[in-house]
């Protein structure tokens, strides 16, 4: 029982991961309803970053669900699966850092 719980409410964050991350590659800045304090890392905004953040978080998102899936997969599948989760989370890390370096160097 507590195993399919765990898996609903990782199922509900890469969903919302999913999707915030594939809204903000559609947009050019962050929604104006965010607060800064969930923008700690960024300093300055561009439509770049916004994009990278967006594809980031997608990026985890799809993780999340590759992690998900693999207790109800074949053997194999699974396998698969967590080397998707694998590359998905260090790409996701890799453009959440790229894009906050971006968003705090000095403009030249």
């Amino acid at each position: 029982m507590v195993m399919y719980l765990l898996m609903a409410a990782a199922f509900v964050l890469a969903v919302e991961l999913l999707g915030v991350g594939l809204y903000l590659t559609r947009q050019d800045e962050f929604p104006h309803w965010w607060r800064s304090w969930m923008l700690w890392p960024l300093v300055a905004v561009t439509p770049r970053v916004t994009h990278l953040q967006g594809w980031a978080g997608a990026a985890l998102g799809v993780s999340i669900l590759a992690i998900g899936l693999t207790p109800v997969v074949p053997e194999i599948l699974g396998g698969v699966l967590v080397l998707i989760a694998m590359v998905g989370y260090l790409a996701g890390a890799v453009l959440f850092v790229y894009s906050t370096y971006l968003s705090r160097r000095v403009a030249r």
